[in-house]
């Protein structure tokens, strides 16, 4: 029970008075002059009026003390302690090679996006970016083939979304004969296409963040 001062009684006050006024006490406890916490006559310690629950002390408020306590105890198993994961940069490439004059996935170029989806063991990515890139030989027109090798570029990208990569994060584009890997001077017919084999390709490229020592397993779509 709060007692304030102006509930000491006449008897209590000429008793502190006696001693010549109360000596120093607990911040929130009237003191007497034997450096004692004042009592009423029920044994309860005299609160000031800049008593309050924070400096309750065990001697006279035992209850409170302890609640005070098992508050702080509880707050103190409920921090949550803040993780800085740290990550690091991945960078893949894929080249996957088609047939003379067509834009269907081959077993072999399957195998190859799926060598690459697997090289991604992280459970944590961020900043994702795929770009994929489609090409052709040089055999036929330039708008042919540019819309040849965007269609190429278009189910390697099908291929990986149906992996698990987010569309969002793919980019696509055809440059028909751009940037060729083999030139084959003097082939004709076809020895020219066969030479040219390399350049029908799509290329991928995936950039990344991954966390470091991310666990077991590899990511899981989306991530």
């Amino acid at each position: 029970m709060k007692i304030g001062t102006s509930l000491i009684g006449p008897a209590l006050a000429a008793g502190l008075l006696m001693g010549g006024g109360p000596a120093a006490a607990a911040t929130g406890y009237v003191g007497t002059d034997r450096d004692a916490i004042a009592r009423t006559g029920y044994g309860e310690c005299v609160h000031t009026e800049r008593w309050s629950e924070q400096t309750a002390i065990a001697e006279c408020d035992p209850e409170i003390v302890a609640a005070r306590e098992r508050a702080a105890a509880a707050a103190a198993a409920m921090e949550v302690v803040s993780v800085q994961t740290a990550y690091e940069p991945i960078h893949l490439q894929a080249k996957v090679l088609f047939d003379f004059d067509s834009a269907e996935l081959s077993a072999a170029g399957k195998a190859r996006l799926d060598d690459l989806l697997g090289a991604l063991t992280a459970k944590t990515l961020k900043d994702e970016k795929v770009v994929v890139t489609g090409y052709t030989d040089r055999i036929g027109s330039d708008a042919y083939n540019r819309r040849l090798s965007q269609r190429r570029a278009a189910v390697v990208r099908d291929y990986l979304v149906g992996k698990g990569l987010v569309p969002a994060y793919i980019q696509t584009r055809g440059l028909g004969p751009a940037d060729p890997q083999v030139d084959c001077p003097g082939q004709r017919g076809a020895a020219l296409i066969a030479c040219l084999a390399p350049n029908r390709r799509t290329e991928v490229d995936i950039s990344a963040s991954e966390a470091v020592g991310g666990g077991d397993g590899p990511a899981g779509p989306g991530q």
